[in-house]
């Protein structure tokens, strides 16, 4: 009895390890999948990375978007350069532009929030 004790406890640490290893690239991949937006007037952009070190792909550019502080569930992110403006909230998401104060892109939904999931940018945040 005392050697078979002996023998589960390094297995059960490897397999508990591997599993929470599993989880953890689990989540990074997700991050790296880049999530396309459709919005409702004919525009779209693609989002990729984490939302501390988000890029947008918008018009054949990319932007890398700065997190900023934005009310409960919600999120925003800017790219002062090119004034580019993400605001995303449960059901949708905005792309604005600061510097000209015009709204490109409005009611923007990747395929999972037509689906009813929440944004993706959210649920990390959880």
């Amino acid at each position: 009895m005392r050697k078979l004790r002996s023998s589960l406890l390094p297995a059960l640490l490897v397999g508990m390890t591997l599993g929470v290893a599993h989880d953890v690239k689990a989540q990074e991949s997700a991050l790296t999948i880049p999530h396309v937006w459709t919005c409702s007037n004919n525009e779209r952009f693609v989002t990729s990375g984490p939302a501390e070190k988000l890029i947008v792909q918008w018009r054949s550019k990319s932007y890398a978007m700065l997190k900023e502080q934005s009310l409960p569930g919600s999120m925003r992110f800017k790219n002062y350069d090119s004034g580019l403006d993400l605001v995303v909230i449960g059901p949708k998401a905005m792309l604005f532009n600061i510097k000209t104060g015009i709204r490109l892109a409005d009611e923007c939904k990747t395929v999972a929030m037509k689906e009813g999931n929440e944004a993706h940018l959210l649920a990390l945040e959880k």
